[in-house]
């Protein structure tokens, strides 16, 4: 009986066993790979994405048939002298090199006015053709404010502006004496630098006005209207035309005297004329004669 077992059982085990394996042997798909024999021979295919296009690298020559040029890069010109220039020398020479005229600003300077200062782009700068350049130019300096200082204070306000002092003129004035009246140029006007600035200061006193040649009768009225006295003094003269005109006058003309002062004219008169002599002259009286003469 165990006998018989064996035979029966034996065989039935077996067959048990052997279908799980046949039904875990892989199912081989057709594909487009190689053979094991090809891929020892064929050298490895790259992995690509179908879903996206293959990276293109730029080239630096242009396609072949191609009828576009390359590029060209724009010419360069360098930035001319152009400091020392006055400002329409300067833009002629910005537009001779191909450049063209930027901001023009203006600034203090002691030198000429009008005259360029410096450029940017500085001189020999490389640019493009065609760029501007802007400049700085002087705009000269300010004359100060000097009026109603005394000369030697405004003298000294000019030297430090970088101006120089020009002619010094009197004027009479009811202004305390060397107060300076007025300046030319004027106050706040541009001059180059050690430009002349001309002062007139004041002299105490009105001013006297010149009568001499004129009749007795205006001489008075035009002193009088300055602001002096008069007094007059004869003087004889032999010209008639010299008659009662101004010969003299005790203050000079132009010059500045005290206001109220006494102005002394000399003024011609004519002198006692000689007698006649185609008139008759009366006969001489008789001499008396001694008694018994006869």
């Amino acid at each position: 009986s165990a006998a018989v077992l064996v035979t029966v059982v034996a065989p039935a085990l077996r067959r048990d066993v052997a279908r799980p394996q046949a039904a875990a042997s892989p199912t081989v798909l057709a594909t487009d790979s190689p053979t094991p024999r090809e891929s020892a021979t064929a050298p490895p295919t790259p992995h690509t994405n179908s879903s996206s296009p293959p990276e293109e690298r730029p080239s630096s020559q242009p396609p072949r048939g191609s009828s576009e040029p390359p590029p060209v890069a724009p010419a360069s010109v360098s930035v001319p002298a152009l400091a020392g220039l006055d400002r329409s020398a300067a833009i002629k020479a910005i537009k001779r090199s191909g450049l063209s005229a930027g901001t023009v600003t203006q600034v203090d300077s002691a030198k000429p006015i009008g005259q360029v200062l410096s450029s940017e782009p500085a001189l020999g700068t490389a640019v493009s053709k065609g760029s501007k350049v802007s400049l700085q130019v002087s705009a000269g300096l300010v004359v100060p404010a000097v009026t109603g200082q005394q000369s030697k204070a405004a003298r000294a306000a000019l030297t430090s502006a970088g101006l120089t002092v020009g002619a010094i003129t009197r004027s009479c004035s009811a202004l305390p004496d060397g107060q300076v009246i007025a300046s030319r140029p004027e106050a706040g006007r541009r001059v180059s630098g050690g430009s002349p600035v001309a002062l007139v200061v004041a002299r105490q006193g009105a001013g006297v006005p010149s009568v001499v040649g004129r009749s007795l009768e205006d001489a008075s009225a035009a002193l009088r209207d300055a602001g002096f006295t008069v007094r007059s003094k004869s003087q004889v003269v032999d010209d008639p035309e010299r008659v009662d005109t101004v010969l003299a006058q005790s203050a000079d003309a132009g010059s500045c005297a005290e206001a109220g002062s006494t102005v002394v004219l000399t003024v011609g008169v004519a002198g006692q004329s000689d007698p006649d002599p185609t008139e008759p002259s009366e006969p001489p009286s008789p001499t008396p004669t001694a008694s018994g003469e006869r």
